[in-house]
C-alpha cells in the first residue's frame, strides 16, 4: 500500500538534466520553471513507497509515468536464463515508466524508501499537447537519460571489473546528493544490484572493490558509503579504455 496525497499544494516534480544545447556546464540542472512544476503537480499524486517495493512489472499495461522526488529506484529486466539485468538506477529528478506500444519495457522496484510523483499517462499526454515548452523540457530529460544509457553501454565494453566499477562511481557523481567534486559517494544499492548493472558476477565486484581499496584509490566508510581517496588515480582508470 502506498501512502499518497494530491500534490497541488507542493512545489511539484523536479526534472534534472544536462541540456543538449550549447553550454559550459556538464552538471545536471533543474529543467522546469515554477509554473511547469505546478502544472505537473496539478495532475500528479505524490506517493511514499517503502524500500524493495515493486512499482510495475515488465509487459504490464502502462498507465503511469513516475518522477522520483526522494530515494532511489532500479529498472530491471528478467532474462530467459533466469538472470536479472539492472538497466538503470533512478534518482531524484529522474523520470521513468515510459512505455512501448502501451506496455512497460522493464520492471521497476524501489531500492530505498522513496517519494515519487505518479502521473497518469493520458493526463500527461493531454498537458504536453497543450504546452510545447513543457514538451521540449521533457524531450531534454529523455535525451539526457538516453545519454546515460549510452554511457552504461560503454561501461559494459570494458574487460576489467575494476574499470567498470570505477566508471560506475564516476557516473554516481552526477546524481544527488553528489556533485562532480564530491569525495564521498553513497551506495544505497546492494552489491548484487551493482553486479547486475555492471554485467559482472558478485565475486567480480568484490574483487574490484578490494583492488581499488588496496591501491588507495577508494575506501569504504561503511558497506554503503565510498570515499574517493585518490581522484587522479580514479580518473586515470576511467580513461584507460
Amino acid at each position: 500500500m502506498f501512502l499518497s496525497e494530491r500534490s497541488m499544494k507542493r512545489s511539484g516534480p523536479s526534472l534534472r538534466a544536462v541540456p543538449f544545447l550549447q553550454g559550459d556546464s556538464t552538471v545536471p540542472a533543474e529543467l522546469l520553471t515554477p509554473r511547469q512544476r505546478r502544472q505537473l503537480a496539478a495532475i500528479a499524486t505524490r506517493v511514499r513507497v517503502p524500500a524493495r517495493r515493486l512499482l510495475y512489472r515488465e509487459g504490464a499495461a502502462a498507465r503511469w509515468v513516475f518522477i522520483c522526488d526522494e530515494g532511489v529506484v532500479k529498472a530491471f529486466r528478467e532474462l530467459p536464463s533466469g538472470k536479472r539485468r539492472v538497466s538503470s538506477f533512478l534518482f531524484p529528478g529522474d523520470m521513468f515508466g515510459l512505455a512501448e506500444n502501451g506496455r512497460y519495457v522493464s520492471s521497476a522496484r524501489t531500492v530505498t524508501p522513496a517519494v515519487l510523483y505518479r502521473i497518469r499517462i493520458d493526463e500527461l499526454s493531454a498537458v504536453l499537447r497543450r504546452d510545447p515548452e513543457l514538451q521540449f523540457q521533457i524531450v531534454i530529460k529523455v535525451t539526457h537519460q538516453l545519454r546515460e544509457s549510452h554511457r552504461r553501454s560503454i561501461v559494459l565494453v570494458r574487460r576489467d571489473a575494476a574499470g567498470r566499477f570505477a566508471m560506475f562511481l564516476v557516473m554516481l557523481l552526477q546524481h544527488p546528493p553528489c556533485t562532480p567534486h564530491s569525495t564521498t559517494i553513497p551506495l544505497p544499492m546492494s552489491r548484487s544490484d551493482i553486479a547486475d548493472y555492471l554485467g559482472l558476477s558478485l565475486e567480480a565486484v568484490s574483487r574490484a572493490t578490494r583492488s581499488l581499496t588496496r591501491d588507495g584509490t577508494i575506501s569504504f566508510l561503511d558497506r554503503h558509503t565510498v570515499r574517493i581517496r585518490n581522484r587522479a588515480a580514479l580518473d586515470r582508470l576511467v580513461a584507460a579504455m
